[in-house]
């Protein structure tokens, strides 16, 4: 076995007898490239690579050449010696003042949309051209910082900042409330968790992982505010700016150099339309995923084994280096006792955490756990071990009140590939045509950081850079699918499991492996690809805004129908797509006569389910505008179908007005059993 190289090649000492060739280097490729303000002229530092000096060619002074990767296959030698001067102040001063500009006219921009503009496509449809403008001098600003002859990381910092502000706080800007109706339910899970101190299983699927929730609870306690209604309102800032630390630790593991990984955050914030950065399970379980593997590539890279122990592990090393010679043939240097005991115990926190508060992400870990243990990235096996038999036995054992009345849900499709992958996206192709341009939108996004993937692990595989880990994270996740379609979202939240590591393959198409920037002609191809994700992002993120902001109106109507009805009431909505829940979650029986989803040739809405569930005790239905623009917008009812219903229904025996504003109207229906 080839002892693991140390991590910075040394610089040949002048002398006229050449040493020992240096041994190959396979250890991942760790350029520290000078920072702004330093200087290397005389230090005897370079910009090399493992096992790329020359030793005995020396020039200057000590300096030897360097051979960087690039010229591995041909072309131009590089410079001898690569030599960075000092940024210009004023090329600092520049681009600082691009990124407050860019700032400034995008919460501006933000701030004037006229929401009642927002359409078919969503928000695209109301910002106005200033908006656009911002991203352009934001994604600018980062790619002319990413091109300084230094590395200056707070500026590139600053860039990626202004960007999530400009591209994920879009919501709160502009609406000042919670998206999504499970922004609302969760919000009611938290309090009812806090008020009561309870947890019942048999209630909702949420209390069976209540970490989550639990974690809100807390949260509230600890700060005395008792209404979390603003936190979750910008909670999408929040958690993108929480991912921001991990992210960054996690590229710096998966890519060559920093400009690299700073690039590789910079697409992940691009590309990231899912929108599960909402005050959601899901949103904390990946950030606490992001956090546990870079935790655990950082500190536990290596095999777990000795290499050559037996043919097994003999066949994984030689294929894993054959793949990508920068994975180690060994591990790096343990930590120190001590340190290696408290990062176990931190990262199996990470694990409990996840498992308890959602119900999907800790089968993602399991497959992203193995793959780095069996290619050399991962040299503890117990937390693999872990992961499975947390997951797992958290779901048989923790959430038996939901696991013995879901089997059929659980595992009824399990290995149907094809119902899961087409089947869904077939469903999700559907409503009005500004809906289905949405859809193809998002396809076309994935479809796009995908190939760029596919293309940045080629590219590195060709030149012998690293990329094995990424592709591996990127492809763990989708060993998922065969298993079900966790409601029609497996594939949407595969792709946000992949999109660190594929976002670190895709810079790899035009950023080199040396230090230093990547040229003005790279930086321009760049500028391009961030422009088309940063504008296909503002439609698929974005699209479904016209039904999933919500206005004070109807939180007004809401807290109405919670001011009137008696608790043990039934509570009807038309459509699924209300603002609620988020307080007296288990005080009432809520209903919903439609589910918010695609119904091709739907006919009109009749009165009759409505008066079958008020029929014994009586029941309250609320209508809301945002009710109306998602049936509207995914033909879940024809055309102005709702506002018929309403109008009919609303004149019948036993209905009866309670109130109405600019946000809907609450109706009392009467039952036969005591009149309420």
């Amino acid at each position: 076995m080839t002892p693991e190289p140390t991590s910075t090649a040394p610089a040949a000492p002048p002398s006229p007898a050449p040493p020992a060739p240096a041994p190959p280097s396979h250890a991942p490729h760790r350029h520290a490239e000078p920072k702004h303000g330093e200087t290397q002229h005389g230090s005897g530092h370079h910009d090399a690579k493992h096992g790329d000096t020359k030793h005995g060619d020396t020039k200057h002074g000590g300096h030897a050449d360097i051979k960087h990767s690039g010229a591995r296959r041909g072309g131009a030698e590089p410079p001898a010696v690569v030599r960075h001067g000092p940024t210009p102040p004023w090329k600092l001063v520049a681009l600082a003042a691009v990124a407050a500009a860019a700032l400034a006219l995008g919460i501006w921009s933000l701030l004037s949309v006229d929401t009642a503009r927002i359409g078919g496509t969503g928000l695209v449809e109301a910002v106005p051209p200033a908006f656009f403008v911002a991203i352009f001098l934001s994604l600018a600003g980062f790619v002319a910082t990413l091109n300084l002859r230094r590395h200056t990381p707070v500026l590139l910092a600053t860039q990626v900042l202004v960007l999530v502000v400009i591209l994920h706080a879009a919501d709160p800007i502009v609406h000042g409330l919670p998206r999504l109706t499970a922004s609302y339910r969760h919000l009611g899970v938290a309090d009812y968790i806090a008020s009561s101190g309870q947890l019942d299983t048999s209630l909702d699927a949420y209390f069976n992982w209540p970490g989550f929730f639990s974690f809100l609870g807390l949260l509230s306690g600890a700060t005395g505010v008792g209404d979390l209604m603003g936190i979750a309102t910008w909670a999408p800032l929040g958690m993108n700016l929480l991912l921001l630390a991990p992210l960054l630790a996690l590229a710096r593991r998966l890519t060559s150099h920093p400009r690299q990984a700073w690039a590789g955050v910079w697409l992940f914030y691009l590309a990231s339309w899912v929108g599960q950065d909402y005050l959601a399970p899901q949103a904390y379980a990946f950030l606490l995923l992001v956090t546990l593997v870079a935790c655990l590539l950082s500190a536990f890279s290596g095999w777990a084994w000795p290499t050559g122990s037996n043919r097994f592990t003999r066949f994984l090393a030689h294929h894993v280096t054959r793949l990508d010679p920068t994975v180690p043939h060994q591990g790096m240097s343990s930590p120190p006792p001590v340190d290696t005991a408290i990062l176990l115990v931190i990262s199996a926190g990470l694990l409990v955490a996840m498992t308890a508060s959602h119900q999907l992400t800790p089968f993602a870990a399991i497959p992203i756990l193995a793959v780095f243990l069996l290619s050399g990235r991962l040299r503890m096996p117990s937390l693999p071990i872990l992961a499975v038999v947390l997951a797992s036995g958290w779901l048989v054992f923790v959430a038996s009140d939901f696991f013995d009345g879901h089997l059929t849900q659980l595992f009824g499709s399990f290995g149907d590939v094809e119902g899961h992958t087409l089947g869904v996206v077939t469903q999700r192709v559907g409503g009005s045509d500004p809906h289905v341009l949405v859809v193809y939108t998002r396809l076309a996004e994935v479809a796009l950081v995908w190939l760029l993937a596919a293309l940045g692990a080629f590219m590195a595989h060709r030149r012998r850079a690293a990329w094995l880990t990424a592709a591996l994270g990127a492809l763990a996740p989708l060993t998922l699918i065969p298993g079900q379609p966790y409601g029609g979202e497996l594939l949407l939240r595969l792709y946000l499991f992949s999109l660190p590591f594929a976002a670190c393959l895709a810079v790899l198409t035009l950023l080199p492996d040396r230090p230093g920037g990547p040229g003005w002609r790279r930086a321009f191809a760049l500028l391009v690809m961030g422009a088309v994700l940063a504008s296909a992002t503002v439609v698929s993120r974005y699209g479904n805004d016209s039904m999933e902001k919500f206005t004070p109106d109807e939180i007004s109507l809401v807290n109405q129908l919670y001011a009137t009805a008696p608790e043990g009431s039934v509570l009807i909505e038309v459509v699924h797509d209300t603002p609620w829940k988020f307080q007296k979650y288990a005080d009432y029986d809520y209903r919903a006569l439609l589910l918010a989803e695609p119904r091709p040739g739907a006919g009109p809405l009749s009165c009759d389910p409505a008066n079958r569930i008020a029929e014994q005790s009586g029941a309250y239905l609320i209508v809301t505008t945002s009710q109306k623009r998602a049936a509207d917008l995914l033909e879940t009812t024809p055309p102005g179908d709702i506002d018929r219903f309403t109008a009919t229904c609303g004149s019948s025996p036993g209905w009866s007005k309670l109130f109405e504003n600019a946000g809907g109207v609450v109706f009392h229906i009467q039952g036969a059993g005591n009149g309420n």
